[in-house]
């Protein structure tokens, strides 16, 4: 499986691999290892080298979660892109930013990130209404303890598991 993620103008700045682990009509799974060289900072922690990330796309959601792993398996959080629902395809996964992005903490702390450059794409009055209910849904979602939020053990993602 191929991710590739579109920017706001619609070039791909980014396309990786990743091994699809669960598909349904709701969802697709996909388990992906993070290869930057150097650290990143998101918000309170970096992603380094080895992270798995647990990708779940949804084509009928403004948004995509990527619940984000150590290489010892413990949780570091969810990292939840505002993005257009993303096109499904059988060998690759293309989907468009929207710039905005919304991180969840395992200690229930969550962070609303890039608004900025939310704001410099000067998003239309509809953009803006799917994007805040898009975050509403991603909220209630984690309240809920809602797929794939939740402090499920890895092992839950492996091959023959299911959301849920």
């Amino acid at each position: 499986m191929r991710i590739t993620k579109l920017s706001p103008s619609g070039r791909p700045p980014y396309s990786y691999p990743g091994e699809v682990v669960y598909r349904d009509e709701t969802v697709s799974v996909v388990r992906c290892v993070w290869t930057g060289i150097k650290p990143f900072q998101v918000g309170s922690f970096a992603l380094e080298a080895g992270d798995l990330f647990i990708e779940c796309y949804y084509p009928a959601q403004w948004f995509n979660i990527f619940v984000i792993y150590d290489t010892m398996g413990r949780l570091k959080g969810w990292y939840c892109n505002l993005s257009e629902p993303p096109e499904m395809m059988a060998e690759e996964i293309r989907w468009h930013d929207l710039a905005l992005d919304w991180l969840a903490l395992p200690d229930g702390r969550s962070l609303l990130l890039d608004e900025d450059e939310f704001e410099a794409l000067r998003p239309s009055p509809e953009l803006r209404q799917r994007a805040a209910q898009a975050l509403a849904t991603l909220q209630q979602w984690r309240a809920e303890g809602r797929f794939p939020f939740g402090a499920a053990p890895l092992s839950r993602f492996d091959r023959r598991s299911l959301p849920g």
